[in-house]
């Protein structure tokens, strides 16, 4: 199902799953990040489903910079999901995961502007590799095979997240343990003519890197009266 108009990174609530039919695939990355191929087998067959909530800041309540994504990545065949608790204020936070080990993150809301005829986001690229590909990729400019996409689209939202246009999320961890690297842009894109929610991923280990364009389906929530039995 298409994400609604409505939900945005000013209202980032909401379940997704990922359609593997029109994400690239997950394998290169996950090798990277030094998963076993078994772990990367069990992985490509189950279903990951996304929860999100987004929340101010208790502590910076006139701040609409600084909010909380919190994000519940549930999967099946029996594999142990995570949990992440996003902050967007650029803050290093270390955290533990299930799968990937432990791992610095940082999470921050960009804006974007108009540099050849289309509005996209400002990334500051974080991936310390040095190819013109991975942000032009993070902007949306191309996909992970090179070619020219439409990229982004961009929401009328953002008012009091700073200059530019729509809104985006930008994220980069660094393993702890390991030397691999994930810089993200979460946006929404349309294809096949449906708004879906993406993440555009760079992966990147000593000095080679993948790119991948994930895409999410949003699923509707559940009408309670459908649950109850008569």
């Amino acid at each position: 199902m298409a994400t609604p108009t409505d939900i945005t990174f000013e209202n980032y609530n909401g379940s997704w799953t990922m359609d593997r039919t029109i994400s690239d695939p997950t394998d290169p990355i996950l090798a990277m990040q030094g998963l076993s191929w078994f772990m990367r087998t069990t992985l490509a067959w189950v279903t990951i489903t996304l929860n999100t909530k987004q929340y101010q800041d208790a502590e910076h309540p006139d701040d609409k910079t600084i909010q909380h994504i919190d994000v519940d990545n549930i999967v099946t065949g029996g594999v142990q999901g995570t949990s992440e608790a996003r902050v967007t204020d650029w803050k290093k936070r270390e955290h533990s995961d299930t799968i990937f080990g432990r791992v610095e993150g940082q999470s921050r809301l960009i804006r974007g502007s108009a540099k050849d005829g289309k509005v996209r986001p400002d990334v500051d690229v974080c991936t310390r590799i040095q190819d013109e590909k991975i942000g032009r990729f993070l902007r949306g400019e191309i996909g992970a095979d090179g070619s020219e996409t439409e990229g982004f689209l961009v929401d009328p939202a953002g008012e009091g997240f700073g200059e530019g246009e729509g809104l985006w999320l930008q994220s980069w961890v660094e393993s702890v343990d390991s030397t691999w690297t994930a810089e993200q842009i979460w946006g929404f894109e349309t294809i096949n003519g449906q708004r879906y929610h993406t993440r555009r991923v760079v992966c990147a280990n000593n000095g080679e890197y993948v790119l991948a364009r994930l895409v999410y389906t949003f699923v509707p929530p559940r009408n309670e009266d459908e649950d109850i039995a008569y």
